[in-house]
Parts: C-alpha cells; structure tokens; sequence
C-alpha cells in the first residue's frame, strides 16, 4: 500500500474513535464545562486531521470527508445541548426564596432588584376575546344587472352601424368607378389617381382599403402598365363574377404612410381628388 493510502486508513481509524467518545460523552453525567472542553479538544484533533491530509488524498478517498462531517455534526449537536442547559439552570430558583434569603441577609444582597429580564407584556393587553361582530350583507339587486347588460347593447348597435357603413362606402366607391369607366371611354383607370386625396392622408387610406375589398370580391381587376408598370383598375362584369373561381381571390392593399403619400401625390402631380364621396 502507498504511504497516501496508509495516511487515510490511520485517519479514519481516529476518526471513528473521536465519534465513540462523543458517543458516550453525551450519555455521560459529567456537568457542562467537563462536556464543553471535551468536546473542544475534539474539535481541535478533527482540525489536525484535516490539516494532515491534502485535497488530493481528500478527492482519492472521499469516505474520509464523509466521516469528518458526522464528527463535526456530533461535535454541534453537543454544543448546543449544553448551552440549552446553561440557558435552562439559569432561571431555576425560586424567588419566594430569594426574597427570604435577601431578608434574612442584607448585606449579602447590596442591590435594590435581582438581575432578572423583565417579561414581554404588551401596554393594552391582547386582543379581544369576543370576535368582532359581522354586519349582515344586502343581498344584491338583480336590476343592477339588467341595467348593466342594457347598457352594453347601444355598444353592439354602433358596432352594427359601423359595419353597415363601411360596406354602404365600399358600395358607393364602386358604383362611382362604374360611372367614371363608362364615362371615360371604358378605359382602365390609374389606381393611384382614383385613391389619392391630395387634401387628406386619412381619405387616401380609406380608398386604398376600400379598393382593396373591391379586388378582394372580384368587383374590380387589377392590371399593369406595360410601359411604365404602374396599377390600373377595370370593372368587372357582373356575369363574369358570378363564374369566378373562389379559390382565385385576392387582395391588393398599397403600404403607405406619410412621406410616401407625399412623394406620390408630387409624382403624379395631383391637384385635386378623383374621387369626392360624402361620408358620414
């Protein structure tokens, strides 16, 4: 065997022999202080050991640290039992006796009250024994909800009318298209033209998802110029919508925002709206 594995083997040999004394050092009748220094020579050998072994024997022989923890945990359990006792003799006199032995002998007791810490006590007392009383509760009134749910309908109403009112201006956007191809010689009509609204960047959203719905339904067909690729919209026929392909629907919604807006309406050069509806 090497000289590391002999140091282990000598070290947990002691070690167990420092776990029978403590052993029976707890079931021995020796008073407090005998307890304490007995347990304080074991804690200093416990130290010595570790300081005999090096951490790679440590790391080799791990049973080792296995047995120095239960020592040290013996070691703790001790302490605190003798403290626990020391803090319990403390305050285990009588103080009727006491007090006689201070009579009897005055000038033993050369002080106006014993060392003693006075006891918790609270200046109003505790709380009161009776709990407090629980008012009754008012039933609640089933009108407060009725009038609750009669409030949320003029909510669903003015969702309705919303509603209503987009599809009637997707409609008139429609039937002013319609009028202003035949009009026009059925030419095909310049879609930024038709949705931009020098006037009003909000306008100018509107008809761009107005369009868009119109396309979406097949109201209206969007084309490119073979020359410059710009968008241009034509009308429908009513016959050829009822025949369309449902699995042929699209939509075509313009990105646009502020600058945009601007950049295009210089662009084109407009100066007033194409399209003037009344909204609501």
């Amino acid at each position: 065997m090497s000289r590391s594995s002999l140091g282990s083997h000598d070290r947990k040999l002691r070690y167990r022999a420092l776990l029978d004394d403590l052993s029976t050092l707890e079931d021995e009748n020796d008073n407090n202080v005998q307890r304490m220094e007995k347990t304080a020579s074991a804690v200093r050998e416990v130290q010595s050991l570790l300081a005999e072994g090096g951490v790679e024997e440590r790391v080799k022989h791990p049973g080792e640290g296995y047995l120095d923890s239960r020592v040290l945990r013996a070691t703790s359990d001790l302490a605190v039992r003798c403290s626990e006792a020391v803090s319990g003799n403390a305050n285990t006199y009588d103080k009727h006796e006491l007090a006689t032995h201070i009579r009897e002998n005055p000038d033993f007791w050369d002080f106006a009250l014993p060392r003693e810490v006075p006891p918790v006590a609270f200046l109003f007392g505790t709380f009161a024994p009776t709990p407090p009383e629980q008012r009754p509760r008012a039933p609640r009134r089933r009108v407060e909800k009725q009038q609750a749910a009669a409030l949320k309908a003029p909510e669903t109403v003015d969702k309705l009318e919303k509603t209503e009112e987009g599809s009637e201006m997707v409609s008139r956007v429609n039937r002013f298209i319609i009028k202003s191809y035949r009009s026009g010689g059925e030419k095909p009509l310049s879609y930024f033209h038709l949705v931009l609204d020098p006037d009003s960047f909000s306008r100018t959203v509107e008809n761009v998802y107005h369009l868009s719905f119109l396309v979406r339904d097949g109201m209206l067909a969007l084309e490119k110029d073979e020359e410059w690729g710009l968008p241009f919209v034509t009308p429908v026929p009513t016959a050829q919508q009822e025949h369309r392909d449902i699995a042929e629907e699209n939509q075509f919604i313009v990105s646009i925002d502020m600058q945009r807006w601007q950049e295009l309406i210089q662009a084109f050069d407009i100066k007033k709206p194409m399209m003037v509806l009344k909204r609501r």
